[in-house]
């Protein structure tokens, strides 16, 4: 079985690629929905070791608050390496867990969406790395549009991630999700027919 990390930046476009591909068949890990589904765990102990590092304003009713937790750790870098130490190992068991269910069930490629997959060496553990890339431009306005943020903000959690460009020069494979979405379904299409 292909490991095909996807990766992007933040409003690039990397969710609706990976519902396509799950919607063809092709399993999917979504790095975003562990960590959600982690930090809504209020029998888990991340919530516990957040509350503790973080304060308990980062609490509510039991779980995460992500906004307030948001709210800490992108404006400070310590801070949000203390929390990638506490939620990427966990996040990395649970990949490598749905990878080899994925194998034993005979299929042949497998999706693993991962935001920071470059930056903190998940592409280590898969085979091929996809980038979905758009310009800097419209990455900024989808972000403003999507989570309602100002200019600043979108900016300010772009740049907390590598820069796209620099993505780009990584990637195995550049899907290009800047024009339409029926430009980008063709890239899709065509990689999935040369993958299955």
């Amino acid at each position: 079985m292909i490991r095909i990390g996807l990766t992007g930046g933040i409003g690039s476009g990397k969710t609706s690629v990976s519902k396509w591909f799950a919607q063809k068949g092709i399993p999917v890990f979504d790095a975003d929905q562990v960590v959600h589904q982690l930090y809504a765990d209020k029998d888990g102990k991340l919530v516990t070791e957040i509350g503790k590092l973080f304060g308990a304003d980062c609490i509510a009713d039991g779980r995460i608050d992500r906004y307030a937790l948001g709210q800490v750790v992108f404006n400070n870098p310590d801070a949000r390496a203390e929390l990638e130490a506490l939620v990427h190992p966990r996040v990395m068991d649970e990949m490598l867990k749905q990878c080899q269910e994925a194998e034993l069930a005979g299929n042949k490629m497998m999706i693993i969406e991962i935001p920071l997959l470059l930056e903190k060496g998940f592409d280590k553990r898969i085979d091929e790395v996809w980038v979905v890339y758009v310009p800097s431009e419209i990455q900024i306005k989808r972000l403003m549009q999507r989570n309602n943020m100002t200019r600043e903000e979108a900016v300010l959690r772009i740049n907390s991630q590598m820069p796209l460009a620099q993505k780009k020069e990584m990637a195995h494979i550049v899907i290009d999700n800047s024009g339409s979405w029926a430009e980008t379904e063709k890239q899709l299409d065509d990689l999935w027919r040369k993958y299955t």
